[in-house]
């Protein structure tokens, strides 16, 4: 797969490995493949070695898996993560794994079930997840799909990858952004000049500007930068992106650094 070509924005993001290793290790809504039969609501995650483990609904009925049921290449689990906003669902990563799948031997079977526990912090449903089917996949290639652009990842590169260390606490992160700068993201925006604006620019029509934003939600948070969606008068989005000058250890950081990258691309305007 050939990505296509990357704005000055993207250079800001996570590399796609890091991205679809931590959207692997359990965040977002999981739909799996196999030869044509799909089961949704299927719980996800992701062990040290980078082998994804599945849990499979209790009314799952899956096809054979290999050597007797459908051939290599046919199994693929699809990952969809989205910002759950009051009015509005955006898309913000997709990520397509495809697999080499076996059943998980009984003996590992509660580590792995501790492993999803843990991803999803369900702990408390361990005891109903008994008798389900359980599965183990090796990673064969990996597409990562966000704004702007698709990637293709390697299975030794998505081994290699560590999830982002923002993601435990990106929920958190996200509401104190909304509550103590939300009103400064939209000012400082609106004020921000056109080569600014083609900085930060991951997404959407470029050509409208920003100074006629109705308003200004982060809804992404990692370990490079935050994720704004800049939504125009008449209803059009921009996906932009505020880069971090380094990575956020906690909470705070990542106010302060959101203000940061805000205020440079305000002053880059005067």
């Amino acid at each position: 797969m050939t990505a296509s070509p990357a704005s000055p924005a993207s250079t800001a993001l996570l590399p796609a490995a890091v991205t679809a290793r931590t959207v692997a290790a359990g965040s977002g809504v999981a739909v799996l493949a196999v030869a044509g039969w799909r089961s949704t609501g299927v719980l996800h995650g992701c062990d040290e070695q980078g082998r994804v483990v599945l849990l499979l609904p209790p009314d799952a009925v899956l096809p054979d898996l290999p050597p007797v049921g459908p051939p290599p290449g046919t199994s693929v689990l699809e990952v969809e993560r989205s910002a759950a906003l009051p009015d509005a669902t955006v898309p913000l990563a997709s990520v397509q794994v495809w697999l080499e799948l076996e059943e998980v031997p009984p003996s590992q079977r509660p580590a792995a079930l501790e492993l999803l526990a843990s991803c999803h912090s369900l702990a408390s449903a361990l005891r109903s997840w008994r008798g389900r089917r359980l599965l183990r996949g090796t990673v064969q290639h990996v597409h990562c799909h966000r704004a702007p652009r698709c990637e293709e990842v390697d299975a030794a590169a998505f081994a290699a990858a560590v999830p982002d260390p923002v993601a435990h606490w990106e929920a958190e992160a996200l509401e104190r952004l909304r509550v103590d700068l939300r009103e400064e993201l939209l000012d400082g925006l609106r004020r921000c000049g056109p080569a600014a604006r083609s900085r930060m620019l991951l997404d959407g029509p470029s050509w409208r500007g920003t100074a006629d934003l109705a308003d200004a939600l982060p809804v992404a948070v990692d370990a490079r930068g935050t994720t704004v969606l800049g939504v125009l008068s008449d209803g059009d989005r921009l996906h932009l992106r505020l880069p971090f000058a380094s990575s956020p250890g906690d909470v705070d950081d990542v106010v302060d650094l959101t203000a940061t990258a805000l205020h440079e691309a305000v002053a880059a305007t005067a």
